[in-house]
């Protein structure tokens, strides 16, 4: 999204007729950017279940599997949600709305991907604490306990624009971070 979608809208210091042109000329590419996040988010929801259960393992008292599973349904809806709202803001303005609305709109994404961090945090959180307390992982802990604090300075993205950059940087290790800890759960399976 970052390399191939984001560019095409140009800056946000850009005038909002240019800008709101830009990202219409680019529709398509946006519309397949926001599907590839309903999609990312739809597994999501499927590796809860996993999560659930690891961290019950963990924790006898159900806290921590409770959060990472409430904070982890967030997660997997808000930031997809931001996806059909910028295809609504596509097709208002593919049917004649002022573009400089759609503009604007484009903002939407970076804000609910902002917001996503704080569900992330309690996401992230749990999982880190559920190895911890099995004393698995400790690479995973670790890199976890870095991604918090950071990806909270990237949510103030919402007042200070300039810490997109940081988010987006965020939002990569968070997935690459989880992906790592799918797999070392999967490895971890008895066959």
């Amino acid at each position: 999204m970052a390399t191939l979608v984001l560019p095409n809208g140009g800056s946000p210091s850009d005038p909002p007729l240019e800008r709101g042109t830009h990202v219409l000329d680019a529709a398509t590419a946006y519309r397949l950017g926001n599907y590839a996040f309903m999609v990312a988010g739809t597994l999501l929801l499927g590796f809860l279940g996993v999560v659930h259960h690891r961290l019950r393992r963990a924790d006898t008292t159900g806290s921590l599997s409770a959060v990472a599973v409430a904070s982890g349904t967030l997660l997997a809806l808000v930031w997809p949600f931001a996806g059909v709202l910028h295809d609504v803001a596509l097709d208002a303005a593919s049917a004649g709305s002022d573009v400089r609305i759609l503009a604007g709109w484009d903002s939407v994404a970076p804000y609910a991907l902002a917001f996503s961090v704080l569900p992330r945090l309690f996401f992230v959180g749990a999982i880190v604490l559920g190895l911890r307390r099995t004393g698995t992982s400790p690479w995973l802990q670790r890199t976890g306990l870095v991604l918090l604090p950071v990806s909270l300075v990237g949510s103030a993205t919402v007042v200070v624009g300039e810490l997109f950059p940081l988010l987006a940087l965020t939002t990569l290790g968070y997935e690459v971070w989880v992906g790592a800890v799918a797999w070392r759960w999967l490895r971890d399976t008895p066959h």
